[in-house]
């Protein structure tokens, strides 16, 4: 039986191939979104599953007691837990503890990178399988290990052992080891991993490493082998009774609990303090979107069903007469939709593989462990896509009467009103032109973070990192090529967080927070910086710090410093006693965050935090043939020294620019176009279907092939420019919500929203134009002959 409404469904979609197409291909289209969103699921229940000896491993979550009873319960505990454990209870193999800071970039004196990173201790790596590819785990402070990643980025295929990379604010740090690659799915996600001594060093005598009552610190313990789990609850029962004296003050007391490592995610309670654990309610919303493009795509299959409800009519009359129940039509009707949806689903996979082939974003999951798990996951969904689809056409189809079929006075099917249908229309096409809006105002401020040259020269500019020996010998021969126009130094390039200081304008006294580069006269000429008072940097090629400093016109605002012309000339103090002079005023400029509000700039000539060599070079230089050229002499005078270069504007338009996950919006917007399209569609063929009888009767009285497709389609031009009239203010409000979270922007774009407009619309109205031609052309004769 099932067999045969198999094979019927197929004879039905293969009669039928143009309808089955859109069907299919619309579904397919919809599907990869939700098949990520399973993919992201299950990833939840694999969260740290490479560790060894797992079941053994867990986390310390903190139950935080108020006297007024309140609790608040934490992923993380106080600082000298892991600590206590790991000395006064044997049961514990080892005891460790991490923690977590966010807004670090790192630089090796040409690029910056903003990384992710973690504090761990040694005994870190006993726990947990993170291994290294070279090098050593990091102990001493000032040390790190990287990703396999983040040395790509750093130093392509060059050896980054030994080498250094500065923060702004914490100095320099050493590289002591490379990581092996390791899964995604790790609630300590990271680029780069600090010794917890780095972080003991700087917050030596501070408070919250001696307080039991601050959760900054995430704990861990493995328990030795055979060890009963009950006993660390003992364990954390008798600490918790014995540091509990130390809040009484706080009026509050904790409580600790063991967490096994395969219960952290996904989330089943809310706690705070616990980045990249997935909580179930971070889950549904993860599904909203994609439920939400399968539903429309799924309403549209309805929609078309019905539409072509009329066909199926006297084929559902025959087949009742010949003794069909109800119950077999339905099964029939729901039968077609899951081969639908099962053909979708193949549709669908495929487009999910070229997305994994060439778009690379990397809080996207694409595989999972157990790929077959996830085969059965696939299918189940799209059996349940299917019947949840087809049930309704089915149920309306099933139920038309042979008699009213046969005397053919059964008009097409439909669901609720005329109206209704007409306001899902309008609806999603303003979903569809909002979408698109929002995403053109993303691409158009993206795109001139990236590319615009107003804030600073980017065009021809080579950066290229201070050699340890022999820098002015390599400076000098580097000036002598026919290609360069004038070098520069600085601390780093514009782009990344450079160094921040005080400034004031009184020995000792209050300070303003600025951000700081160490810089000659050639590089502020080389950035193309507008004086609006004073002067440029002296020339000078000394080896102690000049006394004056350039500021902009936010540093002249906070210093109350007067008009610019004012400041110039004027006494300021650098971290409250380095006295020097102001020689000029540059115009407020973006150095580096075009979100961040305009901060106070200094500009001082300070040779011995120059990292950075600023190359302006002529304007028809050719690339390849120059840093060929920069190669040789730096393997001529540094052979044991690693050369890192950049060219200035590739560096800032891979920085600013999210390619990859643009192209994911990209493809979001083409489906939900695509599925608003559909709808159009289905309205487009129930309203030519209903009418069919009424055109015939137009082109016997005489109206033309033009006068019947304009009667056809002015009212779905009307509910598209309706829609573009409710869309359009949408847009424009979501792009000044979207430009104002940025101090530097672009303004709207209203060329660009105009040409997504049209776009749609013209795709809208070729599908309108074809399928009122094609009734337009009908012959009278064959759709009036049963009158």
């Amino acid at each position: 039986m099932i067999k045969n409404y198999i094979k019927i469904a197929f004879r039905n979609l293969w009669k039928n191939k143009l309808f089955s197409f859109i069907n299919i291909f619309g579904l397919g289209l919809a599907l990869p979104f939700a098949l990520l969103s399973l993919l992201h699921l299950q990833s939840t229940f694999e969260f740290d599953n490479f560790h060894q000896n797992r079941e053994r491993i867990f986390r310390i979550i903190t139950d935080e007691k108020t006297n007024q009873g309140k609790k608040v319960s934490y992923a993380s505990s106080p600082f000298l837990l892991a600590d206590k454990l790991r000395i006064d209870y044997p049961g514990v193999e080892f005891s460790t503890k991490t923690m977590r800071e966010f807004g670090w970039e790192l630089s090796n004196q040409l690029k910056n990178l903003k990384v992710n990173i973690i504090y761990i201790e040694p005994d870190f790596f006993n726990i947990f399988n993170f291994k290294l590819e070279k090098g050593e785990y990091p102990t001493e402070p000032n040390t790190l290990v990287i990703s396999q990643e983040t040395a790509e980025r750093f130093y392509k295929n060059l050896n980054p052992i030994g080498q250094i990379l500065n923060h702004p604010t914490y100095g320099a740090f050493k590289i002591t080891g490379v990581l092996k690659p390791f899964k995604k799915e790790t609630q300590f996600k990271s680029d780069v991993m600090v010794s917890m001594a780095t972080y003991e060093k700087r917050m030596q005598g501070n408070p919250i490493t001696k307080s039991w009552g601050q959760y900054e610190s995430f704990s861990f313990v493995k328990l030795r082998p055979k060890v009963n789990p009950a006993s660390l609850d003992l364990a954390l029962a008798q600490i918790a009774e014995k540091t509990n004296v130390n809040l009484v003050q706080n009026k509050k007391r904790n409580e600790f609990r063991k967490q096994a490592l395969a219960d952290i995610s996904p989330s089943e309670e809310d706690l705070q303090n616990n980045p990249y654990v997935d909580k179930w309610s971070d889950i549904y919303v993860n599904f909203s979107i994609p439920i939400m493009i399968l539903v429309l795509a799924g309403f549209n299959y309805t929609n078309l069903t019905l539409a072509r409800s009329l066909g199926r009519s006297r084929e559902v009359g025959v087949r009742k007469v010949m003794g069909a129940v109800r119950s077999q039509l339905i099964v029939q009707f729901i039968a077609e939709a899951v081969l639908i949806a099962f053909s979708a689903l193949i549709v669908g996979v495929l487009i999910l593989s070229l997305m994994k082939e060439y778009i690379h974003v990397n809080w996207v999951t694409w595989k999972v462990d157990n790929p077959y798990f996830i085969v059965i996951i696939f299918c189940i969904f799209a059996l349940l896509l299917g019947v949840t689809a087809g049930s309704l056409p089915a149920w309306i189809l099933s139920s038309f009467q042979p008699v009213k079929v046969l005397k053919g006075t059964l008009s097409p099917a439909s669901f609720g009103k005329i109206n209704f249908r007409k306001s899902l229309i309008v609806i999603q096409f303003i979903v569809t032109l909002g979408f698109i809006f929002q995403i053109g105002h993303m691409y158009n401020q993206f795109k001139y973070m990236a590319t615009e040259n107003e804030n600073f020269n980017r065009k021809g500019i080579f950066n290229l990192a201070i050699p340890s020996k022999n820098a002015k010998l390599i400076t000098q021969e580097i000036s002598e090529n026919k290609n360069v126009k004038k070098i520069g130094f600085t601390s780093v390039p514009f782009g990344g967080i450079t160094t921040q200081l005080g400034i004031g304008t009184q020995k000792k006294g209050e300070n303003t927070a600025s951000y700081y580069y160490a810089s000659d006269r050639n590089f502020i000429e080389n950035m193309n910086l507008t004086f609006v008072a004073g002067q440029n940097l002296p020339i000078s090629s000394g080896d102690s710090a000049g006394n004056f400093v350039i500021i902009n016109e936010k540093a002249v605002e906070k210093l109350n410093l007067g008009s610019t012309k004012e400041a110039v000339g004027k006494t300021i103090f650098l971290n409250e006693n380095i006295e020097v002079q102001v020689i000029g005023v540059v115009k407020n400029f973006c150095h580096f965050n075009y979100q961040f509000e305009i901060q106070p700039l200094v500009f001082q000539y300070n040779p011995a935090m120059f990292r950075s060599m600023v190359i302006q070079t002529e304007g028809k230089t050719d690339q390849a043939e120059f840093e060929t050229f920069v190669k040789t002499l730096w393997k001529k005078q540094n052979p044991y020294e690693s050369v890192s270069y950049s060219w200035f504007e590739e560096e800032m338009y891979d920085r600013y620019y999210p390619a990859e996950d643009m192209k994911m919006m990209g493809i979001a917007c083409l489906v939900i176009l695509v599925i608003a399209v559909m709808g159009l569609l289905g309205m487009v063929i129930y309203t030519t279907e209903k009418r069919v009888k009424e055109i015939g009767i137009r082109k016997v009285l005489g109206a033309s092939v033009t006068e019947v497709v304009t009667i056809l389609s002015w009212s779905f031009l009307k509910l598209l420019l309706l829609a573009g009239v409710i869309a359009l203010p949408i847009g424009i409000f979501g792009g000044l919500l979207f430009n104002g979270l940025f101090t530097f922007n672009n303004g709207l774009n209203f060329s660009l929203m105009a040409m997504f407009f049209i776009t749609v619309l013209l795709i809208a109205i070729l599908t309108i134009a074809y399928y009122s031609m094609r009734a337009a052309f009908t012959n009278p004769v064959n759709s009036l002959r049963a009158e």
